[in-house]
């Protein structure tokens, strides 16, 4: 017979990744397998949700009722503005998010809480000391009240405004109240004291800078001075043109330099003049020469031209025209004699320019060359005079800030208290219901944590879908599991209700080998009770609805479980035809009420492995072929036994029955491990007694109970009645 591998092609009625195909199947989503997950174990969370709401109540119950009473503040941004020397105040601004930041952490320091706890005199207070069973010694008292003071204040930020809330909460409520109050008045106190301190230091700076810039200032002023009358460096202050509020400053050198120059210049000018009147024809006349001789010229050309006039009609003899000529000659005495006396005074005039030029470029000169000496020594001059002014301008300036400082004080506060804390009538703690909302969380925390350490530890199968992965063969078939209903239902009633999940494994079956479903078949388990028998005896029944002549042979020797599905009679089986002690048709029974045969295990013999060996059981079968058309074999457990390996090797192939929800992946393993080495061909495996804690996966209820209801028979074999197939 030819068999062909369960691995080495798709198989009709199988998908592609070896799994069985089934009705509706599909990828379960995750939400669904969580929540069925918790459906199959709400017994379990009911139970642990209920004991942390008990244990909340409890607790709640139990607690020290405590007050908390709530004083507001408003802190509004302050800029400081105390100097704006370097090292004093920083240039850079603090943001606004940053400063408020500070101020929270102010409120919640512990140098605040200090001052609080000196303020009130908290280490003799009794109130409070019994309030919060402080039993403290005297030497470490103190850090105890704060450390309580620090646990007890909250302070929390109003939205998005200036305005915060300090909270205290204490057992006594008119001593949350009290504390609250006194801790934003502290508050309020170490911010002036924090301002003021800083006004204090600032004027102690400036009155020290003050002191050392007054020294510097006048040990500059008298090198100055010192170096100006070494190098002979006198300046002389000038107003500046256009700007009646700015002056220039110069040397006396420097002064004298430009006076003299522009006499200098003018001298020049002048000789100019002179020599050009000297140099000139003699016609050119001095001013006052030309002032002079003007009048003389003038009263010459009226008598020359009298005489003129006479000469025509009365000749040169006439005693007119000689006394014009007579004057006319002296008048020209006179005006050579002014001419000469011109000419002798311009003369004069070049040599006193002249010289009054050369005695002024002479002391130019001179001035010139002490003037650059000057220019050299005042490098140093004006460094010295920088210096000075720097060591002024600084000197005003900080004079200025402590005129200020004295002026202005501390200033305005910038926290105010909004409104003070009242005594709270109510306790704030313990709060049932917020007590009763977090036991409900965390009982719903921990028993999550509980299922999902279970499920993480259970090696079950729950997902018959894993099959393939986890054991490296098809999925053939899914069984859910049947509930009695009633007393009176027997076997058939089970059957017909998981018809049509079996009669899909019978189909799947039927495309294992090129024939059809297997010749010889056999039905193992790794352990007892996985529903290997019932599976024998559904599979030779539905075989036998289809007409085919069907024998189940019980194998397992040591615990018949054909019995309890079957009428057959005790005594003759399957081991007494294996020790020769029978006949083949005397071990043969009608398995009622059904219509196949069956062959009893028969009498439990000392060594069943021993029956199993050599070529007995193999030729048995070999005989039952040509009688029947398909023999189911029912065989023993795997695990601690032999006799499964045995059986697998001269069989065409092993179905293992898997039963869900029990026993661990790692024994079916080993199991399927045993029956390949020991020459066995596993076709796939089975997964029976499906319930609801594999709905998650998709199995269960909603497969075979849809299909197995309304196939039920009315009467049964009342032997059958307590029967819990797959139960």
């Amino acid at each position: 017979m030819n068999i062909s591998s369960h691995n080495d092609i798709h198989r009709p009625g199988l998908r592609g990744d070896g799994h069985a195909e089934r009705p509706g199947d599909f990828d379960v989503p995750a939400i669904e397998r969580l929540w069925q997950i918790a459906w199959n174990n709400r017994w379990l969370i009911s139970a642990i949700v209920v004991a942390s709401l008990v244990a909340g109540i409890l607790i709640t119950l139990l607690m020290t009722p405590k007050y908390e009473a709530t004083a507001r503040i408003e802190i509004s941004r302050a800029e400081k503005n105390v100097t704006t020397v370097e090292g004093v105040e920083t240039q850079d601004r603090v943001l606004d998010a940053q400063y408020y930041e500070t101020q929270y952490e102010l409120l919640r320091a512990r140098s605040l809480a200090e001052q609080v706890m000196r303020e009130a005199d908290l280490a003799a207070d009794a109130q409070f000391l019994e309030a919060f069973e402080v039993e403290e010694p005297a030497a470490t008292r103190d850090k105890a009240i704060i450390k309580i003071l620090l646990d007890n204040i909250h302070i929390d930020p109003v939205g998005v405004s200036n305005l915060v809330d300090i909270r205290f909460t204490s057992p006594n409520a008119a001593l949350s109240a009290r504390i609250a109050n006194l801790w934003a008045e502290e508050y309020i106190a170490s911010n002036l004291d924090r301002r003021f301190g800083a006004t204090n230091e600032a004027r102690d700076f400036l009155e020290d800078r003050l002191e050392q810039l007054r020294k510097r200032l006048e040990s500059a002023e008298r090198e100055l001075i010192n170096y100006a009358a070494t190098t002979n460096l006198f300046t002389v202050e000038t107003p500046v043109e256009g700007n009646s509020n700015a002056t220039a400053s110069q040397t006396l050198v420097a002064t004298d330099l430009q006076a003299l120059n522009a006499e200098l210049a003018k001298a020049t000018a002048e000789r100019i003049v002179a020599q050009s009147a000297l140099q000139a024809s003699g016609s050119a006349l001095s001013a006052e020469d030309e002032a002079n001789i003007r009048p003389l010229r003038q009263r010459r050309a009226e008598l020359s031209s009298e005489r003129a006039r006479l000469r025509t009609t009365a000749g040169d003899a006439y005693p007119t025209v000689r006394a014009l000529t007579d004057q006319i000659a002296e008048l020209d005495q006179e005006i050579a004699t002014a001419e000469a006396r011109s000419a002798q005074g311009a003369e004069a005039r070049y040599a006193q320019a002249a010289e009054t030029e050369r005695m002024l470029r002479a002391r130019v000169n001179d001035l010139r060359e002490e003037f650059v000496g000057q220019r050299f020594s005042s490098v140093q001059y004006n460094i010295l005079q920088r210096e000075v002014d720097t060591n002024r301008s600084l000197y005003n300036a900080l004079l200025q800030r402590y005129r200020e400082i004295g002026v202005a004080g501390v200033g305005e506060n910038n926290i105010a208290i909004v409104d003070p804390a009242n005594t709270p009538s109510s306790p704030s703690e313990p709060s049932m219901l917020r007590n009763l909302v977090l036991a409900m969380l965390i009982g719903g925390a921990a028993s999550g944590s509980v299922i999902l350490l279970r499920e993480k530890l259970n090696q079950s199968l729950r997902d018959p879908s894993a099959v393939p992965e986890l054991f490296g063969i098809p999925l053939l078939g899914s069984i859910p599991r049947a509930e009695k209903q009633a007393a009176d239902i027997g076997f058939e009633s089970y059957f017909f209700r998981l018809y049509e999940p079996y009669f899909s494994l019978f189909t799947n079956l039927g495309f294992l080998t090129h024939e059809g479903f297997p010749k010889c078949l056999m039905f193992c388990s790794t352990q007892p009770g996985e529903g290997k028998s019932f599976s024998s005896v559904a599979m030779a029944n539905i075989l036998t609805q289809q007409g085919k002549k069907v024998l189940v042979v019980d194998s397992d020797m040591r615990n018949s479980g054909l019995a309890k599905y079957l009428d057959l009679k005790p005594g003759k089986g399957l081991s007494n035809l294996l020790r020769g002690e029978e006949c083949l048709a005397d071990c043969i029974q009608s398995a009622d009420p059904f219509a196949f045969d069956a062959m009893p295990a028969g009498r439990e013999p000392p060594n069943p492995a021993g029956l199993l060996t050599g070529d007995r059981f193999g030729t048995l079968l070999k005989t039952l072929r040509a009688s029947y058309d398909h023999i189911i074999v029912d065989a023993p457990p795997v695990l601690g036994l032999a006799d499964a390996p045995l059986i697998a090797s001269v069989v065409d192939g092993v179905v293992m029955v898997v039963e869900a929800n029990r026993g661990k992946v790692r024994m079916t393993a080993q199991s399927l491990d045993r029956l390949e080495r020991g020459g066995g061909e596993v076709f796939g495996a089975v997964v029976t007694k499906l319930d609801a804690r594999n709905e998650a996966y998709g199995y269960g209820y909603g497969y075979g109970y849809g299909y197995g209801y309304g196939y039920g028979v009315e009467h049964a074999s009342p032997k059958h009645d307590d029967v819990h197939a797959l139960a």
